[in-house]
C-alpha cells in the first residue's frame, strides 16, 4: 500500500488531543505532508504544563489506548469489549485548528457596484471548505473528487475530543482557581469560533484526595459553575494514585464516559453530510475572472464524494458494516455509466487520480470485510474488482498487455497480503518459531480461513474464492512482478530513450501505448544507459522473502523452495549469475527434491546452478553439479560423450587442481554403492565372504566413469582399499562379477580390480575377510575416489539404507544370478568368540527334589579340544523365592564354589560331585556351572563354557489335620475335698486328653519309604504341661504317589493352676522320617501344623461307646458332662426316641454340676430290625441317637463330642454310632 497516499489507506481512529501533559513528538511521516495552518482558530492557555511523574504515568496509560499500531480487527481493541480505539496526540498549551471555510476571493470595485449597491449583494457567494471542489484555492478545484488532505484534516488536525489537564491543589489561592476557569472558558470559546463541533473535557490533577483536603470540593464546584461543564462527562477529578493499575483504571473509566460523546460527534458529521447530499444540487461556487469555462464536478462525482465521507465517519465510529456499504456505493458511482471513468479520457491526470481513489476505496472495502469476518466475501470482492478494473483498462485505458498493468496486478496482490497481515485473523496465524520443527503442530494451521456464516454450507466455493494466508497473495504478486520484468526487458529501444532525445512522434506513440499508472516511464522502467532504472530483481527478491516467510511458518517448505528457484531463474535471466548462485546454493544444499527423488525439478535446479557456475568460473560448484547431473540419469547433459576433465577444459574453466569431498546425504552421484556380508554371523578366525556392488546410473550416451579407488571403512577401525587396474575385460549392462583373489588377513588391506563402469553397468566384487576379535562389525562408510589432473573428488556413502544390499550375486556358468539374503542387516556381522569344546555332563540329576533333602549331582568335565587345557569350574545357584543355600564341590581340589583342575588332556575327563544344601521350603533353583579354561598353547586367549539347568524343590507331603477331645481316665479334683498337703509347686490344673487326626498324602512322583512319624512341640503359650503318648508304628511302610495315610496322635494338656482360665494355644510340628528306598539316607521333613487353640473354661459333653452284649447287639453309651468352671451349673438332659433303636436310661433328667466336676450318664441301646439299621456290605450299621444337653441358666445347648472309637461326627444328624453286626 506504499504506492498510494498514506492518508488514503490508513485506518481511521478518533483523534483525541491531550493538552497540558507535555508534548510527545509524532514520529509518523504523515505529519510532514500537512500544510501550515495560518488562518485557523488558535487555542492558547496560560496554565502551567503538568510535568510531574504522575502526569507522565497518566500520559503513558492514555497512549496505551492508542490503536495506531494495533491490528485491524475488533479483538485487538484495548480495554473492555466494545471500547473504541483512538489516535492520541499530546500537545503543550497551544494548538491551531484548520480553517473550516475558505477565505473569500478579493473583488475590485467598479462603476456598477457604486451605481447599484444591491447587485453587490446578489454577487456575494457562499463560502465552502478549503478542500472542497467549489473553492478555487482547493487542490481539487474545480472538478476533482477527493484529496488526501481531507483525510489528514480529520485524522491529524480536527479532534473529536479536546482534553485539557490542569493541576489543582488545596494550598493554591483563588488566583490559581480563577486561572483554570479562564483557560477552560478560553478553550471552549476557541472551539466554538472554529466552527467544529469538537467535544471538550477537563481533568483536574490533585496532590490530595477530597477526604484529606475537603476544601478541594468547594474549588471543584466553583470551577464547574464558572465553566458550565457537566460533572459527569465534562469535568474529571483525579486524586493521587499509588499504582499503575489505578491510573490505568482511571484512564479506561474516563474514555468509557467520553465514548458516547465521540460517537455523537461523528454522527453529527454524518448527518450534516447526508443533508448536503439530499439537496440534490450543488451550491454556487466562488469564481474568479480567469476561470473561464471550467467544468464543475458531476452529480456522480458529488454522490461519490458524500458516500466516501459517510464511510469515513462510520469507520471513525468503527461501524465497519456501514462504512463498507458507503465505500461500495462510492465505487459504483465511479464505475457508473456517468461516472468519472466513463466521462474522462485516460491520458488526463484526473483519470489517474480517480484510479488512485477507486483503488483506495476498494482497499477500505476489503479492510471492513476482514474486520467483520467476511473472509470469503473479501477474497471474492478482490477478484471481482480486479476483473472489473481490467475490463475498464481494456475498454477505456491503454490496455492490460503492458508492464503497467502487470505492476498493478502485483501491487493489488501484495496489498491483499498486507491487509490480511494487518487484520491478524486467528484462523490464519502461523505457528510460533520455536514450534516450527514440531510437525504435529502443523495440523492446527489453516492454509485458508474458513468461509463466513453468510456463505451457505451447501454452496461449494472455488479454491480461489477462499481467503488464503498472505503467502498465497505474495506468490501471486511475485508472478505478476516477474511478468512485469519480462515485459520491461522487451520494450523496444526507441521507447527506452529519454523524451528529450526522442522525436515528438515517438513520444506521442509512447504516451498512447504505455500505461504509467504508479510506475515509471518506459525510458526509466528499462533504460538503455546504466542510469536510474527500476531494480526489478530487488523487488522480486523482497516479495519472495516475504512469501517464503509465510510459507515456512506454516510448514509449506515446497512452496518456499519453488519460489526461491523461480527467483533464481529470473535473476539469472537478468544476467546476474553471481546473485543467482547465492539464491540457489541454499536450495541445492538442502533440497527436498533430491531427498524425495523429484528428478525433473531437481534436474532443472542443477542445470541452472551449473550454468551459472560455469559462467562465473566457479570450478568446485561446476564439478559437483556436473557429478550430480550425471546421477540424474538424463541424456540431455552438456558433458555427453566426453570425460569430465575434458568437458571442464572445453568449457573454459581454468583453475588449480581442486580437492572436493561430498557426502551421500548431501549429494547424489552416478555411482551407487552397496555392500553385503554373506552371513549374519561368523566366528573368530573363520573366513567370511563379502560383496561390493557398484552400479552406474548415468545416461546411455555418457562416457564411462573410472573410479581411482574404493575405500571401505568398518566399525573395528579396519579399512579396505580397492584400487583401479585395467586387467579385466570390459563389462556389460547385465553385470560382471569379479572375484578378488586371496583372503584379506589381519594385516592385508589392499586389493586391485577394474573400476571402470560404463553407463547402466553393474559390477560385483567378492572377497573374503577374517576377524580376530569377537564383536559386532558394521560397514560404516564407503568412499569413491576419482583422481585426475583437474580435480580430486571423494564421494562418501555412510547411510546404512543406501549401503545395505538385500541380495548377493553368484556366477552361474558365466551368468550373474541374484540370491536374496535371509537377514536384513546385510552391512553388519556378529563375530562370535571361538566356540569352546569343553563338555559338561550331568549324572544322576533327578526330576524333582524335596524340602529338607540334600541335593547331590555328579558332574563330568570332558576336554574335546585338540590339546590339553587348564580349566576352572565355578557354580552359581539362585533361588526363587529367595533363600540361602550352601553350595560346594565335594572334591579334594575344590573349595566352596570353585573347582581348580590342574590340566586336562585331550579327550580326558574329570568327575566331581556338586552338593547343594537342603532347601527349607518349596522353590525353583537355577544352577549355572561355568568352566573357564585356556589352552596350553595359547594362554592369552580365554575360553568359556556354561551349563545351566533348573532344579525343582517341592513339598513331599500334603496334610490335613483335625483335633478332637478324648476322655481322660484320671479322676477330677473334688471341689469339696481340698488337699492341703500339696506344695506350691504341685500341678493343680485339670488334665485334658486330645486326639490329633492326620491325613498324609504323598505329592512325590516316586514311592517313598516311611520310617517314623511323631509330634514335636514348636511353641506353647502360657507354659502348660504337654505330654505326648506313643505315636503309631509305621516303620517300613511304603507310600505310593498320590496315596493317603491316616494316623492319630494323642496328647495330654494340663495347666499348672486352676486359676489360669486362659485358652491354650499350641504350635506343633509333625516330623516325618522317610527315604526314597531302603538303601538311601533317611530324610526328616518337618510339616507345619496349623496353630491349635484349646478352650479350658467352657463346659463340654463327651461320648464314648462300648459293646456290652455281642449276641443281642446291645451297646453302652457313656456321656461325660464336664464343668471346668468355678460356678454351679444345671443341665437338662433329654434323649429323643427313635424307630431305629430302643434305649434304657432316663428320657429326661436334670443334673447339677459342682465347680470343677465331671459326671457320667449311661444309656443302653438296643437296635431294632428296620430299614435304617440294615447293615452295609461290611456288616456295619450306623444309628444316630440324639441327646440334648441344655444349660438351664443360659438356655444354651451343648454339642456332644465323640471321645472314643466307634463314633462318627455328622454335621446335621449329630453323633453317629458305628455298630459291627
Amino acid at each position: 500500500m506504499e504506492a498510494y497516499p498514506a492518508h488514503y489507506v490508513e485506518h481511521q481512529l478518533p483523534l483525541v488531543v491531550l493538552s497540558g501533559l507535555g508534548e510527545r513528538e509524532d514520529v509518523s511521516p504523515k505529519m510532514s505532508e500537512l500544510p501550515r495552518q495560518e488562518s485557523g482558530s488558535r487555542i492558547t492557555t496560560a496554565s502551567a504544563v503538568c510535568d510531574d511523574s504522575r502526569a507522565g504515568h497518566l500520559l503513558d496509560q492514555l497512549f496505551l489506548l492508542d490503536g495506531t499500531n494495533r491490528h485491524w480487527n475488533s479483538t485487538s481493541l484495548p480495554g473492555p469489549p466494545g471500547q473504541l480505539m483512538y489516535k492520541m496526540k499530546a500537545i503543550g498549551r497551544t494548538y491551531t485548528l484548520p480553517p473550516r471555510k475558505a477565505a473569500p476571493l478579493p473583488q475590485s470595485p467598479n462603476i456598477e457596484t457604486f451605481s447599484n449597491p444591491q447587485s453587490n449583494q446578489h454577487r456575494s457567494v457562499e463560502l465552502h471548505s478549503p478542500l472542497s471542489p467549489l473553492s478555487p484555492g482547493s487542490p481539487i478545484y474545480p472538478d476533482g473528487i477527493f484529496t488526501p488532505l481531507w483525510f489528514a484534516k480529520h485524522q491529524q488536525q480536527v479532534p473529536a475530543v479536546f482534553i485539557a489537564f490542569f493541576r489543582i491543589s488545596a494550598e493554591d489561592g483563588a488566583s490559581q482557581n480563577e486561572q483554570i476557569q479562564i483557560d477552560i472558558n478560553a478553550i471552549r470559546s476557541s472551539l466554538s469560533r472554529s466552527g467544529f463541533k469538537t467535544k471538550f473535557a477537563a481533568v483536574l490533577l490533585s496532590d490530595k484526595s477530597i477526604l484529606h483536603a475537603p476544601e478541594l470540593e468547594d474549588k471543584i464546584s466553583s470551577i464547574r459553575r464558572a465553566t458550565m461543564l457537566d460533572s459527569k462527562t465534562g469535568l474529571f477529578f483525579m486524586p493521587p494514585m499509588s499504582s499503575q493499575a489505578e491510573i490505568a483504571t482511571f484512564a479506561q473509566s474516563m474514555f468509557t464516559t467520553l465514548q458516547p460523546l465521540v460517537l455523537e460527534y461523528y454522527r453529527d458529521l454524518t448527518k450534516h453530510c447526508r443533508r448536503k447530499k439530499a439537496r440534490g444540487n450543488t451550491s454556487t461556487f466562488m469564481s474568479s475572472p480567469s476561470d473561464g469555462g471550467q467544468h464543475t464536478l458531476s452529480t456522480p462525482g458529488w454522490n461519490a464524494r458524500y458516500e466516501i465521507k459517510q464511510g469515513v465517519f462510520a469507520e471513525f465510529r468503527q461501524e465497519m458494516d456501514v462504512a463498507e456499504r458507503h465505500y461500495s456505493a462510492a465505487i459504483e458511482e465511479l464505475f457508473g455509466s456517468e461516472g468519472v471513468f466513463e466521462t474522462t479520457v485516460s491520458w488526463s491526470p484526473k483519470w489517474d487520480h480517480a484510479r488512485i481513489l477507486c483503488d483506495t476505496l476498494a482497499i477500505r472495502v476489503i479492510r471492513c470485510q476482514l474486520w467483520l469476518g467476511i473472509n470469503a466475501g473479501a477474497a471474492i470482492f478482490w477478484l471481482k474488482y480486479k476483473y472489473r478494473m481490467r475490463d475498464l483498462i481494456d475498454r477505456r485505458g491503454k490496455g492490460s498487455q503492458n508492464y503497467g498493468w502487470d505492476a498493478w496486478e502485483s501491487r493489488w496482490a501484495e496489498i491483499m497480503a498486507q491487509l490480511i497481515q494487518h487484520a491478524a485473523l486467528p484462523s490464519l496465524q502461523p505457528i510460533s518459531e520455536h514450534r516450527t520443527e514440531d510437525f504435529s503442530e502443523l495440523s492446527l494451521v489453516h492454509l485458508y480461513a474458513p468461509p463466513d456464516k453468510s456463505v451457505s454450507t451447501s454452496e461449494r466455493l472455488l479454491p480461489f474464492n477462499l481467503l488464503h494466508h498472505p503467502g498465497y497473495w505474495l506468490r501471486l504478486a511475485f508472478q505478476w512482478a516477474r511478468d512485469r520484468h519480462r515485459k520491461a526487458l522487451t520494450i523496444p529501444e526507441e521507447d527506452r530513450i529519454p523524451p528529450g532525445q526522442s522525436p515528438a512522434s515517438t513520444v506521442a506513440h509512447r504516451v498512447k501505448n504505455y500505461d504509467t499508472y504508479l510506475v515509471p516511464e518506459p525510458h526509466e522502467e528499462s533504460p538503455l544507459a546504466e542510469s536510474y532504472r527500476v531494480d526489478h530483481v530487488s523487488l522480486l527478491e523482497t516479495l519472495v522473502n516475504k512469501a517464503c516467510h509465510e510459507f515456512l511458518s506454516r510448514g509449506q517448505v515446497r512452496f518456499s523452495e519453488k519460489l526461491r528457484f523461480d527467483l533464481a531463474q529470473q535473476v539469472a535471466f537478468a544476467g546476474q549469475q553471481d546473485r543467482a548462485i547465492d539464491i540457489l546454493l541454499p536450495l541445492w544444499e538442502a533440497a527436498s527434491w533430491r531427498n524425495d527423488s523429484w528428478k525433473l525439478p531437481f534436474y532443472t535446479l542443477l542445470t541452472l546452478l551449473h550454468d551459472c557456475a560455469v559462467h562465473m568460473g566457479n570450478g568446485e560448484i561446476a564439478i559437483v553439479t556436473a557429478w550430480e547431473l550425471l546421477g540424474t540419469g538424463s541424456t540431455n547433459l552438456p558433458m555427453i560423450n566426453m570425460e569430465m576433465s575434458d568437458y571442464l577444459t572445453r568449457s573454459g574453466l581454468m583453475f588449480d587442481k581442486l580437492v572436493i569431498a561430498i557426502e551421500n546425504k548431501e549429494r547424489i552421484g552416478p555411482i551407487g554403492v552397496q555392500f553385503a556380508f554373506s552371513n549374519k554371523d561368523t566366528n573368530v578366525s573363520e573366513p567370511l565372504e563379502c560383496f561390493l556392488i557398484l552400479t552406474s546410473c548415468a545416461g546411455k550416451d555418457t562416457a564411462p566413469i573410472t573410479i581411482s579407488q574404493v575405500q571401505l571403512s568398518f566399525s573395528n577401525s579396519r579399512n579396505i582399499i580397492i584400487s583401479h587396474t585395467s586387467v579385466e575385460a570390459e563389462g556389460s549392462e547385465e553385470g560382471t562379477i569379479s572375484h578378488l583373489s586371496g583372503t584379506l588377513g589381519i594385516n592385508q588391506d589392499a586389493l586391485n580390480a577394474n573400476l571402470r563402469l560404463h553407463p547402466r553397468e553393474t559390477r560385483v566384487y567378492s572377497f573374503t575377510l577374517t576377524f580376530r576379535d569377537a564383536d559386532v562389525v558394521r560397514m560404516q562408510r564407503a568412499s569413491l575416489l576419482i583422481d585426475n589432473e583437474r580435480y580430486r573428488l571423494k564421494h562418501t556413502f555412510s547411510d546404512e539404507e543406501m549401503l545395505r544390499s538385500t541380495a548377493i550375486y553368484m556366477d552361474c556358468h558365466g551368468v550373474m544370478e541374484r540370491k536374496l539374503l535371509q537377514h536384513r542387516e546385510s552391512t553388519a556381522v556378529t563375530i562370535f568368540p571361538k566356540p569352546p569344546k569343553m563338555d559338561i555332563i550331568l549324572h544322576g540329576l533327578r526330576k524333582e527334589y524335596y524340602v529338607n533333602e540334600q541335593i547331590q549331582i555328579d558332574v563330568e568335565f570332558c576336554n574335546k579340544e585338540a590339546e590339553a587345557s587348564i580349566p576352572t569350574a565355578m557354580v552359581f545357584v539362585s533361588s526363587q523365592p529367595e533363600q540361602t543355600l550352601v553350595v560346594r564341590w565335594c572334591s579334594t581340589d575344590g573349595t566352596d564354589t570353585v573347582l581348580h583342575l590342574n590340566s586336562l588332556q585331550n579327550d580326558a575327563s574329570y568327575k566331581a560331585v556338586l552338593e547343594i544344601s537342603a532347601a527349607r521350603f518349596a522353590s525353583n533353583l537355577t544352577v549355572d556351572i561355568q568352566v573357564n579354561y585356556t589352552l596350553e598353547s595359547d594362554a592369552e586367549t580365554p575360553l568359556s563354557k556354561t551349563c545351566s539347568f533348573e532344579v525343582t524343590v517341592l513339598d513331599p507331603f500334603l496334610t490335613k489335620f483335625d483335633v478332637g477331645p478324648l476322655v481322660h481316665d484320671e479322676p477330677w479334683p473334688s471341689y469339696f475335698n481340698i488337699d492341703i498337703t500339696n506344695s506350691h509347686e504341685a500341678i493343680e490344673g485339670i488334665p485334658q486328653k486330645w486326639s490329633l487326626r492326620c491325613q498324609l498324602t504323598s505329592s512325590a512322583c516316586d514311592p517313598m519309604i516311611l520310617h517314623s512319624m511323631r509330634l514335636v512341640t514348636e511353641n506353647v503359650e502360657n507354659e502348660p504341661i504337654l505330654k505326648f503318648f506313643d505315636p503309631p508304628h509305621i516303620e517300613g511302610e511304603s507310600l505310593a504317589p498320590g496315596k493317603t495315610m491316616q494316623n492319630s496322635f494323642d496328647f495330654l494338656t494340663q495347666k499348672s493352676s486352676l486359676d489360669d482360665r486362659r485358652p491354650l494355644a499350641v504350635n506343633l510340628l509333625l516330623q516325618v522320617t522317610w527315604s526314597r528306598n531302603f538303601e538311601d539316607r533317611e530324610i526328616t521333613t518337618n510339616v507345619q501344623i496349623p496353630r491349635i487353640t484349646l478352650p479350658s473354661l467352657e463346659p463340654r459333653v463327651l461320648c464314648t461307646t462300648k459293646e456290652s452284649n455281642c449276641q443281642t447287639g446291645e451297646v453302652l453309651l457313656q456321656y461325660y458332662l464336664e464343668n471346668p468352671s468355678m460356678h454351679f451349673l444345671t443341665f437338662a438332659l433329654t434323649m429323643e426316641a427313635s424307630e431305629a433303636f430302643a434305649f434304657s436310661g432316663p428320657k429326661y433328667r436334670t443334673l447339677s454340676l459342682a465347680p470343677l466336676s465331671r459326671l457320667q450318664v449311661d444309656y443302653h441301646i438296643l437296635l431294632h430290625d428296620s430299614e435304617e439299621t440294615k447293615p452295609d456290605r461290611n456288616g456295619r450299621s450306623v444309628i444316630w441317637p440324639v441327646l440334648q444337653v441344655v444349660d438351664s441358666y443360659y438356655h444354651k445347648q451343648l454339642k456332644v463330642n465323640p471321645a472314643g472309637p466307634g463314633l462318627l461326627a455328622g454335621d446335621k444328624l449329630g453323633l453317629g454310632i458305628l455298630i459291627q453286626n
